[in-house]
């Protein structure tokens, strides 16, 4: 069966001297692998067609059971061109596209996290890379991957947390916010958590947009702290370790010389 879609590369690697197998991101299909065959060769059709954190339009021929399917054809719709020269938008960019192999059902269709990944990466070649812009990211893949945390009222007791409040903990474990009065019935799995990290993350939580994370501006002790608290919630919720994110924040936090 013939499929067209588009497209993001997410991983490629060699198959053979003249052949490539690539990892997509599909909005459709979800994430597909493919082997296109004899794409290292002079003449291949499908030289410059394809790369790293491009999105593409891809036809190819579908197995009907799980496996790597067959590319026809590809095109490029979007390039981004930026990722040859940043080196730290290339970091960001391949911090999200690993993150997007590793949480992306195989074969499924998830338009949510096609869509994500998409406009992130737009953002990062038009915008460039900056860490508050990959913990916003992080917020929008967990509330689309049904994670999200609770930020605004109690998992015990239901009551909305009032705004400076303090002594408040963060349960990475369970997946929000204890009050005062329930913290010490729950200490495991859990952090204490400032009143302007928790104002921060539930403002960048609410923002549909990332402009939100771009416009705010945080001191390094917040980064460090919102760094954290994410890192704890996201390799306890995906239950899976994620050394890109720690590359990809340690290139954007080195100056340029």
């Amino acid at each position: 069966m013939i499929h067209k879609t588009q497209a993001i590369v997410l991983r490629c690697y060699p198959y053979s001297n003249t052949s490539r197998i690539v990892s997509w991101l599909t909005p459709e299909d979800g994430r597909i692998a493919t082997l296109v065959k004899g794409s290292q060769r002079p003449k291949s059709l499908f030289l410059g067609q394809y790369d790293l954190f491009y999105t593409c339009e891809l036809i190819y021929y579908a197995r009907e059971r799980a496996g790597i399917h067959i590319a026809r054809e590809c095109a490029p719709l979007k390039t981004r061109d930026r990722f040859r020269f940043d080196w730290k938008a290339a970091a960001a960019a391949s911090y999200l596209s690993d993150l997007l192999f590793r949480v992306s059902p195989p074969d499924a269709p998830h338009h949510d996290l096609f869509d994500l990944l998409d406009s992130g990466l737009d953002q990062l070649a038009s915008l460039g890379a900056s860490v508050p812009f990959l913990f916003w990211f992080e917020l929008k893949l967990l509330e689309a991957l049904g994670l999200a945390p609770r930020l605004k009222h109690c998992l015990n007791c239901e009551r909305e947390l009032r705004s400076g409040a303090r002594r408040a903990t963060f349960s990475y474990a369970r997946g929000g916010i204890l009050c005062p009065a329930c913290v010490e019935a729950n200490p495991a799995g859990s952090l204490p958590i400032a009143p302007d990290i928790l104002a921060i993350l539930t403002g960048w939580q609410r923002a549909r947009s990332s402009q939100a994370a771009l416009s705010t501006q945080c001191t390094s002790w917040q980064l460090g702290e919102i760094e954290k608290l994410l890192g704890l919630f996201l390799s306890y919720h995906l239950d899976m370790a994620l050394p890109s994110r720690g590359i990809a924040l340690d290139v954007l936090k080195r100056k340029v010389a």
